[in-house]
């Protein structure tokens, strides 16, 4: 046996490609409850890395997904992928949503829908 780890079949894009070098956050700054829908169809898609693909597959109106809910699916660092959504928002391909309101939060039924919804990924 070899002391190098094993790696997956699945060949994964550098970070650095996937957010064009930025290492700072661009014009839209994301927070990870910040709730993520695709603002472009599906034959939009073409053309564009497949990176971005996935997320707007995963993100369809109406619901979309949170920016810590992207990741966790990406299965990527909550700060590459905000950046990379960033980039999706200055680019109009997605829409964004801020984060619920403290009034908002205290509805029980909600909560557990988010926490049951967390619980599947």
């Amino acid at each position: 046996m070899s002391g190098e780890p094993q790696r997956g079949s699945r060949r994964r894009t550098r970070l650095y490609a996937l957010t064009d070098g930025r290492t700072a956050a661009p014009h839209t700054v994301l927070t990870m409850d910040t709730t993520i829908t695709a603002a472009v169809t599906e034959e939009a898609h073409d053309g564009l890395p497949s990176e971005w693909q996935a997320v707007l597959s995963m993100c369809p109106a109406p619901n979309g997904r949170a920016v810590a809910e992207i990741a966790a699916r990406m299965g990527m660092r909550l700060t590459p992928v905000a950046l990379l959504l960033g980039e999706l928002a200055d680019r109009g391909l997605i829409h964004h949503r801020p984060p619920l309101e403290g009034a908002q939060t205290t509805n029980v039924h909600l909560l557990m829908r988010i926490r049951d919804n967390l619980a599947r990924i």
